[in-house]
């Protein structure tokens, strides 16, 4: 059996991962202690993931659980069945196809142990089949998920915000947080793509303290079957909703900044920008949801914060946004 109160989770949806999933728990496996739980769902998958997860609860009974889904429900709602079911005092959300590098559990327990922090955001490293030098140069060995003071316990919640949208890396698994900080079902259901952006507002609120540590905890897989490698018009809708919800949540927040309140800004601008870019001239009805999202959004227009993308210097990127609404408007 597991351990009846551990002190972290580790939870691990998995659906049509099976060249990955063996070597993704056995990651973890490898750096667990007496007290660390992994708890995997099998979300109906129709490949041999499940046969998988059974051998490895069978060797590993007393650390691993495996639930299952009657019918595929997603990633939203397998991340939202996991959180209900854990029993750790921390959760840590992991990617089927995803690696957890080594040291990442010990280097967790000790920030953990040093500061009590809420969450602990840690960093990561690009998992290619062959790494070339020109990933090397682009820094995909080391990715930081939050700009601001590193292995710093910091309590101000505009601080994380501006962090966490200046990074623009919003994914779960980078995040380690008290399992009562998520809440209950933070992730849509039903959303394909971007349903971990919708879930950071009430990761937020509930957090008090936090600390970022510098350090490369996990390896991003990039494989070409992934959600994201392929945007069709509904995940298009599902990046176009949380972003609306996660500018939505904040919108009217009196404990916001001016500084703090232009990097929501402009992080949901560059989300909508990028797929501005991406919409072709025969999506026409996707080009007006866009449209009336940035209205709905900014209805007094961007000059304000195209005009705060000058005084910064930001050139290129303020290009980009201009471009991407101009593109909008001749396809919509």
């Amino acid at each position: 059996m597991s351990p009846p109160h551990p002190w972290l989770s580790v939870l691990v949806p998995f659906y049509r991962v099976e060249p990955y999933l063996r070597e993704c728990v056995e990651s973890v496996l490898a750096q667990v202690d007496g007290g660390v739980e992994i708890v995997l769902l099998d979300d109906a998958s129709p490949d041999d993931c499940g046969t998988i997860a059974r051998e490895l609860r069978k060797s590993h009974g007393e650390v691993i659980r495996l639930l299952g889904h009657d019918r595929n429900r997603g990633i939203a709602e397998a991340r939202n069945t996991l959180l209900a079911d854990a029993r750790g005092d921390y959760v840590w959300f992991l990617d089927s196809d995803d690696l957890m590098l080594p040291g990442a559990i010990a280097g967790l327990k000790a920030a953990i142990e040093r500061t009590g922090a809420d969450l602990v955001l840690c960093d990561f490293r690009v998992v290619r089949e062959r790494m070339a030098l020109k990933h090397r140069l682009r820094g995909e060995y080391h990715r930081s998920t939050f700009s601001g003071r590193d292995n710093q316990l910091e309590s101000d919640r505009g601080v994380l915000l501006r962090g966490l949208m200046a990074a623009r890396q919003l994914h779960p698994w980078s995040k380690i947080a008290r399992r009562s900080c998520w809440g209950t079902a933070p992730f849509p259901p039903g959303r394909v793509v971007m349903e971990d952006m919708a879930a950071i507002p009430a990761l937020v609120a509930n957090v008090r303290t936090f600390v970022h540590v510098a350090e490369p905890w996990i390896g991003y897989r990039q494989r070409p079957g992934s959600a994201l490698a392929t945007l069709d018009a509904g995940k298009f809708r599902d990046v176009l909703a949380s972003v609306r919800e996660l500018h939505g949540a904040f919108a009217d927040d009196p404990g916001l900044d001016a500084r703090t309140r232009f990097a929501i800004d402009y992080f949901c601008i560059r989300a909508l920008s990028s797929v501005a870019h991406r919409i072709t001239g025969e999506q026409p009805a996707l080009a007006r949801e866009l449209r009336d999202t940035l209205q709905r959004l900014f209805p007094g227009g961007l000059r304000v914060l195209l005009e705060e993308c000058r005084r910064r210097g930001w050139w290129l990127r303020r290009r980009r946004i201009s471009k991407g609404i101009e593109r909008l408007e001749r396809l919509a």
